[in-house]
């Protein structure tokens, strides 16, 4: 109703004035009853404002006031008021208006709330409908999130990284994508559920940095990091994080990123900067290398080069790397100044074992080998303290054609780990420098080998030249492609060409010798009168050379007779050296030997043995004659054309082959020079023959043959022998002699054993006769008389032994027996001349081999002269001493030293002469045969004066084994 009231405002007003109509005429009718009827005015303005709102309700209130203080306020019916009644006119007219409003404004809310709620409703309906087509849509929309989730989901794990958010406070992750599991190989709830599992996992290198970057990055909103995290089978694994900060309310509420995986990149990065490293080190290497050919300074700039690149402490060259060498040098070294090394350049250092080890293991191996931390090798602990060092890579160096040598580095400030790239640059220096060391040394090999040429060309001994056969070698070609097949043929019948040819040759140098040989005064002057050297003679050994030329032999050897400037001819030896094909002969090397006075030597030689008295010949190592002389044709009555073929033992017999031929040949074949003495059968008869043998070898080296001098020595043998015999029957004559001067003395020695016989045979004559003879006492009287016969016999043994004329016979002898056995010859005629014997022998003497008979007359004829030396000496004792004892070696010394009168110096080179005396009546062959028994022993008889008297007589004899 209020709405359809509301919709115009005649009825809106009109009900205004109609409620006002109706509560005047209710109240007027009751005025009369109650005066507060007039209050239903109020109700009135209450029900306007209700229905018609509040313009009605205001027309409704001043309708409503104008009536109350017309017909109720008295006087009634009036415009008039009492003044007592304003009060409660005013009281009305506000009330009235309160109403009016109040009305109006809550119809307004009603009509408000009326609205309000239609439209609630029709919104609802409009909202349901919507919410409806919404609810449709949304499940459509949740189909597609759950849909677009899934896509989202596998498009984050399909992303070739590890998508991730997590707290930017305390960088726990609260999402990983899958991937984590696939790059670091822990599971993505690990990486959740650890608040420190990321910072725990990041390389130890990197975490420091890493964790410092990631406090301070909330401060920008996009962030790019590289760093290393620990994959779960311990491998480092290189990721590059973008990372973005989320904000919320300028305060950064999340992190998000992406780790990419970019080890491989990493890796490609390392390497082309490993090979970068690598290639700036071995340019500057290279650099060094190629800066200089001097090998001390080459070695120092590329050890000062290592030193830089490899930033260590020491770096080192030593030669050689040899276990086995007493000692290895320091060829070059470089080192920082805090850490000199302990040993100059060139000095010598000894092999110590730990440094020997070391060659060994570095040798072994074909590239550097580390010693110390992380390395295969321990640091040996007295190398590392002698030469204070912490860690060391050394690598062997092989030079082509020289000894190894050791390239080392060395790291003394702290223990360093070498890194493979390290040892790879190590290497390639290494091989560099051998490289350059192989260079260096053909280098200089090939300069020391071109003075050693031009030392060799110039101020050797024999001609050198250097030929220049260009032009002859391609006239050569030019008849070959003429058509010329037989070239010696060729040569022989046009002369023209061989004379042209000669022509064409030029010598491009030649040394002082063969200057001087061909007699000029300089080269020049040689090589401006070449054609004076060139003889008829010669012409046919340039044929030769042509000859050897178009063969295309490398070679040419060949006598020839050239001229020389002074008009001399020479014969000489040409050895010609040629280029293989198709090489030029410009440069041709020519040796000319004189061998003038080799072919009057070689005549001479033939001369000589051909005509030589003694028998010489050659036998080969199969023993057979290769060349024999005159002389040894005659020996065998057989001429040379038989003998040159035939094996020794077919000559000379069997039986001397095998037993001094063929041993001798043997030793001569081996190296010895052989000479020896024998008696050998021969058509002549047996006959003495010396030999000489003497190893030839024509190569200098192997001794193929046998040169054999043979002399005749039957008739020199025959005369020695009869000479032994006279110089024997006259050492026979001098015993006898010497026998007679000691019958005295000899008669002594045998009267007093027969004295003492004669004695002990009448004492036991008269022991036996008495009644009861002493049996015991007969029998010693007995052994007595037996022991004096034997005495007797052996002096007159010894007499008899020195009477005898026997030939020499030697046997082992002890020399202190034969000085003894000859005391009892010698000991009455001491005795008359008042000597003093003293005897002082060695205990040990070796036996010698000798005569004992021809021994002792050579000491029985020391004694006597010494007895006879002292015969006139009266003012001192007069003491004869023989002495015996070891002498140089093996050797037995005898000395018979008296205090007599002494050696005339003016007779001592006399003193062993045959027929020379000094005493009356004397023959002077005493020491003379003495001598010659001596020496015929192999010993030595010589004489010296005392220091104050006399003499003392020493001969030395060799002593046996």
């Amino acid at each position: 109703m209020q709405r359809h009231v509301a919709q115009f405002a005649v009825v809106r007003y009109g009900v205004a004035v109609f409620c006002v109509v109706v509560t005047v005429l209710a109240a007027l009718w009751l005025r009369p009853v109650v005066l507060a009827a007039a209050q239903l005015l109020l109700v009135a303005v209450v029900i306007t404002g209700w229905v018609s709102g509040l313009r009605p309700a205001l027309v409704a209130w001043m309708l409503a006031t104008l009536a109350f203080e017309y017909y109720f306020t008295p006087p009634f019916d009036s415009l008039k008021i009492h003044t007592a009644e304003v009060p409660r006119l005013v009281i009305f007219t506000l009330l009235a208006a309160l109403l009016a409003t109040m009305s109006a404004a809550r119809r307004r809310a009603e009509d408000a709330l009326k609205n309000a709620r239609e439209q609630l409703e029709a919104r609802v309906v409009e909202r349901t409908a919507e919410l409806e087509r919404s609810n449709e849509r949304l499940q459509g929309a949740a189909a597609e999130a759950v849909t677009a989730q899934h896509r989202f989901r596998d498009l984050v794990n399909s992303v070739d990284g590890i998508v991730w958010e997590a707290d930017p406070t305390t960088l726990q992750f609260s999402f990983v994508s899958t991937q984590a599991e696939r790059i670091l190989g822990y599971p993505v709830e690990l990486w959740v559920s650890d608040p420190t599992f990321w910072e725990d996992h990041l390389h130890p290198d990197d975490r420091e940095s890493v964790v410092r970057f990631c406090e301070k990055s909330p401060e920008k909103r996009g962030h790019d990091l590289e760093y290393r995290m620990i994959a779960a089978d311990g491998r480092g694994v290189w990721l590059r994080d973008q990372m973005t900060v989320v904000l919320e309310e300028n305060r950064p509420a999340r992190l998000r990123g992406v780790m990419v995986d970019i080890t491989e990149r990493k890796q490609v990065e390392q390497e082309r900067q490993a090979r970068r490293w690598f290639v700036e080190g071995m340019d500057r290497v290279n650099l060094a290398i190629h800066g200089t050919n001097d090998l001390e300074q080459m070695t120092s700039d590329v050890l000062d080069a290592a030193l830089s690149i490899l930033d260590c402490d020491r770096a080192w060259l030593v030669y050689p790397c040899d276990p086995e060498a007493r000692s290895h040098s320091v060829k070059m070294q470089r080192t920082r100044p805090e850490f000199p090394g302990l040993f100059r350049v060139g000095d010598e250092v000894p092999m110590d074992p730990e440094a020997a080890d070391v060659c060994r293991i570095v040798r072994a191996s074909s590239g550097p080998v580390g010693f110390g931390p992380g390395s295969d090798h321990p640091l040996p602990a007295g190398m590392a303290q002698r030469l204070g060092i912490q860690s060391r890579m050394v690598m062997a160096l092989h030079p082509k054609g020289d000894r190894p040598y050791m390239f080392g580095l060395s790291q003394c400030s702290y223990p360093r780990i070498w890194t493979p790239q390290e040892e790879r640059l190590i290497q390639g220096i290494g091989h560099r420098l051998t490289d350059a060391l192989t260079s260096l040394s053909m280098f200089r090999s090939l300069r020391e080998s071109e003075q050693r040429y031009r030392y060799v060309f110039d101020a050797t001994g024999v001609a050198i030249c250097e030929e220049d056969f260009s032009d002859v070698s391609r006239a050569i070609d030019d008849l070959r492609a003429g058509g010329v097949r037989d070239f010696r043929d060729y040569v022989a019948t046009h002369p023209d060409f061989v004379r042209h040819a000669a022509t064409m040759v030029r010598v491009v140098d030649i040394n002082d010798v063969g200057v001087r040989l061909l007699g000029a005064r300089d080269k020049d002057e040689l090589l401006a009168s070449l054609h004076k050297v060139f003889v008829p003679e010669t012409r046919a050994v340039f044929v030769e050379q042509m000859v050897a030329i178009a063969e295309g032999r490398t070679s040419y050897e060949s006598e020839a007779v050239i001229g020389t400037l002074n008009g001399a001819r020479l014969t000489v030896l040409l050895t010609m050296t040629f280029p293989p094909r198709p090489a030029r002969v410009d440069r041709v090397l020519v040796t000319i030997v004189d061998i003038t006075e080799r072919k009057r030597a070689e005549y001479l030689t033939g001369h000589v043995f051909e005509i030589s008295p003694d028998a010489v010949y050659i036998v080969g190592r199969d023993y057979r004659y290769q060349r024999v002389n005159a002389a040894f044709e005659r020996r065998w009555k057989m001429p040379a054309e038989r003998i040159v073929g035939m094996r020794v033992d077919d000559l000379a017999g069997r039986e001397p082959f095998d037993e001094t031929y063929r041993p001798n040949f043997d030793r001569c074949f081996a190296g010895e020079e052989v000479s020896f003495v024998g008696w050998f059968p021969t058509p002549a008869g047996r006959q003495c023959l010396s030999a000489t043998y003497s190893p030839l070898r024509p190569d200098g080296k192997h001794v193929e043959a046998v040169l054999v001098i043979s002399r005749d020595l039957t008739q020199h043998m025959q005369a020695a022998d009869a000479l032994d015999q006279a110089q024997a029957e006259l050492a026979h004559v001098t015993r006898v002699t010497t026998l007679g001067e000691l019958a005295a003395s000899i008669a002594h020695e045998i009267n007093q054993p027969l004295a003492a016989i004669v004695a002990d045979a009448n004492a036991s004559l008269n022991w036996l006769a008495a009644p009861d003879p002493d049996l015991d006492m007969v029998r010693d009287a007995l052994a007595a008389v037996v022991s004096d016969g034997h005495r007797a016999g052996d002096v007159i043994q010894r007499i008899r032994q020195l009477a005898t004329k026997t030939d020499p016979q030697r046997t082992r002898v002890e020399v202190n027996d034969v000085i003894r056995d000859m005391l009892a010859l010698v000991r009455t005629e001491v005795r008359s001349h008042d000597v003093s014997l003293r005897l002082d022998l060695a205990p040990a003497s070796p036996p010698v081999l000798g005569d004992r008979v021809q021994l002792q007359q050579v000491l029985i004829n020391l004694v006597m002269n010494g007895i006879e030396a002292m015969a006139s000496v009266a003012d001192r004792p007069r003491e004869l001493v023989i002495r015996s004892g070891p002498h140089e070696g093996d050797q037995v010394l005898v000395a018979v030293e008296d205090a007599g009168v002494g050696i005339d110096p003016n007779s001592v080179n006399e003193l062993f002469s045959a027929f020379f005396t000094t005493k009356p009546g004397g023959m002077g062959m005493g020491l003379s045969i003495s001598r010659s028994i001596v020496e015929a022993h192999g010993g030595r008889l010589w004489a010296t004066p005392n220091p104050t008297h006399g003499a003392t007589f020493h001969f030395a004899l060799p002593g046996m084994p």
